[in-house]
């Protein structure tokens, strides 16, 4: 299944990551980490008009935002936090945009609520009480465990760590947010798409069989690049390049093919016990992408003897390619092909 808009082949709806956080995120759906149900929000809100704080004004987070105040009626945004002002202020400007003439008594965020800089999300996160957590992932460990300790509800985009201290780091406010009773969904909008729910269902009810391997794929051209302006520090550089370095990205199969890696360990109903794989850089060679590579093969064994290929690559004029597919086994031992999604 293509992470763009496409026609769902099962029900015949429209999913996209857009219509993602409208639909499930902040106000009504499921959660991701740890799972609770979300009327535990209303349950301690009760009628009171939920303050949410936007952290990260990309445009992921203008999205996010944008999504939330229009999935109730009872929210409003009333803090932004963002390491640029620039990055805020067209945030800002984009989100009333899109709100248009609903954004009358929803969008109330003072110049004053309106934090800058290292300590920015710190500041906008204690004026609410549902954050949206978007900026470079690398920095989402630390958020996270603010918000957590501080009594917020959370929505955050994947990936939620860029290294193994930061994923502790997570897990271990997660196991906090479930004992008291937060909130967390994750950005892993597979989840709530009718056709992979579908097949899962299918899959639960053993009419498909035991999955057996599989190929997973992100394969595209690549995304953007900001070039270096005049005058940037080189933190600035990397930080408004997040996507380039690895302290800030994780490479794009952390950032882009965890979806189809989420997919397989979902379907399979484990986690990989072990990895062996290969990566580098054919194309992206200059300075201008920065560290992480422009392919990568993985290949995943789970407990259960699964063997799963993982494959992502950002070169253009190359096959594009973003599904899953998966192969099962039934008692009678005759793989047959299931998808692709």
């Amino acid at each position: 299944m293509e992470n763009e808009k496409k026609m769902n082949p099962v029900t015949g709806s429209k999913n996209s990551r857009r219509s993602f956080v409208k639909k499930t995120a902040l106000l009504s759906g499921a959660a991701v980490l740890p799972s609770f149900e979300m009327n535990a929000m209303f349950n301690v809100f009760n009628d009171k008009k939920l303050k949410i704080a936007l952290v990260g004004c990309g445009g992921r987070g203008t999205g996010a935002a944008v999504q939330a105040l229009r999935a109730d009626g009872n929210v409003e945004l009333v803090a932004m936090a963002d390491a640029f002002e620039d990055r805020l202020k067209g945030s800002l400007a984009n989100i009333s945009k899109e709100m248009g003439d609903m954004a009358k008594g929803k969008i109330n965020v003072k110049d004053e609520h309106q934090f800058v800089g290292f300590d920015a999300a710190q500041k906008a996160m204690d004026l609410a009480d549902v954050v949206i957590l978007a900026t470079p992932p690398g920095f989402r460990p630390q958020h996270f465990e603010y918000a957590i300790n501080n009594g917020k509800h959370v929505f955050m985009e994947k990936p939620v760590a860029t290294d193994i201290p930061g994923v502790r780091k997570v897990l271990a406010a997660a196991e906090k947010a479930k004992a008291n009773k937060l909130n967390v969904v994750v950005g892993l909008q597979r989840h709530y798409q009718d056709n992979y729910l579908a097949a899962i269902d299918q899959l639960k009810k053993d009419a498909i069989g035991k999955i057996v391997s599989g190929q997973v794929y992100w394969n595209s051209g690549g995304v953007w690049v900001r070039e270096r302006q005049p005058g940037q520090s080189e933190l600035e550089y990397q930080m408004r390049n997040w996507y380039y370095f690895n302290w800030l990205c994780g490479d794009h199969i952390l950032e882009q093919h965890i979806h189809n890696i989420d997919v397989a360990n979902w379907f399979i109903g484990e986690y990989p016990v072990s990895a062996q794989g290969m990566g580098g850089r054919q194309v992206r060679t200059g300075k201008d992408h920065g560290e992480i590579f422009d392919h990568h093969f993985v290949e995943f064994t789970y407990p259960s003897g699964a063997v799963i290929a993982s494959q992502c690559r950002h070169q253009p004029e190359t096959m594009s390619r973003v599904s899953e597919f998966f192969r099962e086994q039934k008692v009678q031992y005759q793989p047959k092909a299931i998808m692709p999604l």
